[in-house]
């Protein structure tokens, strides 16, 4: 089939576009478009989109599930199921002390659409507001702000670190080995972005040897999840199926935007969530006035 315009969900090879000779518009139905290939769409002159997080109720649910990754580490949650789904013979005696949010330092690397979200979620919690991001002037009021090169100094004195940043090749490993090294012992990792933003060896690692109280991961390299992957063997990580993003309201908000979208493009607007630019476009497409 010969389409004029895709909607798509997951990956989009150069392949798969080879035959499609009308295609003027490659829309994703997430903020994610790391699994389309850009070039190859950009060279064929085909505009490519991404749904911004925060016109489709993604941002809100992904800053929901983070906040809930935080208190799921926080309280060893893991553990406390298998107490009471398995056997209480299992439970210790005198259970180890939780970590409570408030007073904490939170460190938010990536302060976009869902890190600005996290930022008015998690003051409610009485914690210190801090981030990472590669603009540091354009954080909101009451965060202290780091740029990208400061992202070990950031982390040195965070009790927790929420990982918000875009999975791109330039990211890859950000959270490797040196950086776990140096933030803070005990500290909570969360990452609701992308797998590939940590090393997951030196994770798992980190997490065993006590240097981190655990982390909550949202997201993993290899998806979905095997059962066999090494995160799972730790109680202390808690690994879910990548769907932060999956509640109602994104599920509304996503079919709104795309409407918007599409009754855009057959009056020549390219989308808010454009991320190339075509140098011989299939279809001309003006900015929105």
């Amino acid at each position: 089939m010969d389409l004029e315009v895709l909607l798509a969900i997951g990956k989009v090879s150069a392949a798969e576009l080879e035959g499609q000779t009308r295609l003027g518009l490659l829309q994703t139905a997430s903020a994610g478009y790391d699994g389309v290939d850009v070039e190859a769409a950009t060279k064929a002159g085909i505009w490519v989109a991404s749904a911004p997080t925060t016109k489709t109720g993604n941002g809100e649910s992904v800053a929901e599930f983070a906040v809930l990754l935080m208190l799921a580490a926080s309280r060893r949650l893991n553990e406390s199921l298998t107490y009471t789904r398995d056997s209480a013979l299992d439970r210790p005696e005198k259970p180890e002390m939780n970590m409570a949010l408030y007073g904490k330092t939170i460190c938010i690397v990536g302060l976009g659409g869902i890190g600005d979200l996290l930022v008015e979620r998690l003051r409610g919690f009485g914690m210190v507001l801090t981030g990472v991001d590669k603009y540091p002037e354009h954080a909101p009021g009451g965060v202290k702000a780091y740029g990208i090169d400061e992202l070990k100094f950031a982390l040195a004195s965070a009790d927790y670190v929420i990982l918000a940043m875009p999975g791109t090749k330039e990211n890859e490993n950000m959270i490797d080995a040196e950086v776990l090294a140096v933030m803070k012992k005990g500290a909570v990792l969360v990452n609701v972005s992308r797998g590939i933003l940590v090393e997951e060896s030196a994770l798992l690692a980190a997490v065993k040897s006590g240097h981190l109280y655990g982390a909550g991961l949202d997201v993993v390299k290899d998806e979905p999840v095997k059962p066999g992957n090494p995160l799972l063997s730790d109680p202390r990580i808690l690994v879910t199926p990548h769907i932060a993003g999956s509640t109602d309201v994104m599920l509304e908000g996503t079919v709104k935007y795309l409407s918007e979208v599409l009754a855009k493009y057959g009056k020549g607007v390219r989308p808010e969530g454009t991320v190339n630019e075509p140098k011989e476009p299939r279809i001309s497409l003006r900015k929105k006035a």
